[in-house]
C-alpha cells in the first residue's frame, strides 16, 4: 500500500519534471522568465480578485465584512480601480521586458533567476521562500513608511488610501511609483539577491500576490497561519499603524495594532 501511494505521488512529479525539462531546453531563458512571470502575476492577482469581487455581490457574505455595507466602494470606484491595476501591470511587464533586453545586450545576462533543466527540491523551495518572505517584509515596511512621509504622501500613496474600506482589487490600485516601490521591489529584490530557481520565484510571487489580495479583501477570515487579513484593514482605516505585511517589523518599531489595544 505504501509503495502504491508513493507511486501515485512520484508519477505526477516525474511528469512535471519531464515537462519542465522540455520547456527549459526548448525556450530561451529570457522568454521563460518573461512569459512565466507575467502569467503568474496576472493569474494570481486577477483570479483571487475576481473570486472576492463576486463574493462581494452575494448579500449573505456581507456579514463577514470587517466594515459596514454603507462604507463599501461604489461600482464606479471599482471600475476605476480595475483599469488602474491593469495599467500598473502593463507598465511593470513593459519594464521587465526592457530590463531583460538591456541585460542581454549590455551584460550578456539572459535571465535574473536560475533556469535549469531540473526542478528545485521541496527543502530548497521552503528555505528560499522563507528568506524571501523575510526580505519582503523588511523592504516593504521601510518603503511603505517612506510613502507615508508627510512631504510625499499626497503625491504617491494618497491614491491607494482612497480606499479606507479596501477590496481585493485595491491591492494593486496605486500610483505607478508606489506600485514599483511597494508591489514590485519587495517581491523581486530578495529572490534576485538569493538568485533562486525561477520556479521558486513564481511560487513566491503567487503567494505574495494572493496574500496582498486577501489582506485587502475586507473580510474577516480569521487567522491564517497566525496572520489575519484584518490587520491591513486597520491600516486603511487608521493610516498610521500596520505598515508591514507580517507584523514582524511593526512589532519591532511599535506600529503594530491588532484592535485589542487602545490607539494612542
Amino acid at each position: 500500500m505504501v509503495s502504491t501511494g508513493l507511486g501515485l505521488v512520484q508519477k505526477p512529479i516525474s511528469s512535471l519534471s519531464t515537462q519542465w525539462a522540455y520547456i527549459a531546453d526548448t525556450y530561451s531563458p529570457e522568454t521563460i522568465e518573461f512569459v512565466g512571470t507575467f502569467s503568474t502575476h496576472f493569474v494570481a492577482y486577477w483570479l483571487v480578485s475576481l473570486v472576492f469581487t463576486i463574493t462581494d455581490l452575494i448579500p449573505a457574505a456581507q456579514k463577514y465584512k470587517l466594515q459596514s455595507l454603507s462604507k463599501q466602494p461604489s461600482g464606479k470606484v471599482l471600475i476605476k480601480c480595475f483599469f488602474g491595476a491593469l495599467g500598473n501591470q502593463i507598465l511593470t511587464s513593459t519594464l521587465h521586458f526592457l530590463q531583460l533586453f538591456v541585460l542581454r545586450r549590455l551584460l550578456h545576462i539572459r535571465a535574473v533567476y536560475r533556469i535549469e533543466s531540473y526542478l528545485p527540491s521541496v527543502p530548497e523551495i521552503l528555505a528560499s521562500t522563507f528568506f524571501c518572505a523575510l526580505g519582503r517584509e523588511i523592504v516593504f515596511y521601510y518603503g511603505h513608511r517612506l510613502l507615508h512621509h508627510r512631504l510625499i504622501f499626497r503625491y504617491f500613496h494618497k491614491q491607494h488610501h482612497q480606499f479606507t474600506t479596501p477590496v481585493a482589487l485595491a491591492s494593486e490600485y496605486c500610483h505607478p511609483v508606489e506600485h514599483i516601490m511597494s508591489n514590485i521591489l519587495p517581491i523581486i529584490i530578495p529572490p534576485t539577491l538569493l538568485r533562486v530557481h525561477i520556479v521558486t520565484f513564481w511560487l513566491f510571487i503567487t503567494g505574495a500576490i494572493m496574500q496582498a489580495s486577501i489582506a485587502h479583501s475586507g473580510y474577516d477570515l480569521g487567522s491564517i497561519f497566525g496572520w489575519k487579513p484584518e490587520i491591513h484593514d486597520y491600516h486603511h482605516s487608521m493610516f498610521n499603524v500596520n505598515y508591514g505585511l507580517l507584523g514582524l517589523m511593526d512589532s519591532l518599531h511599535g506600529t503594530r495594532y491588532t484592535g485589542k489595544q487602545k490607539q494612542s
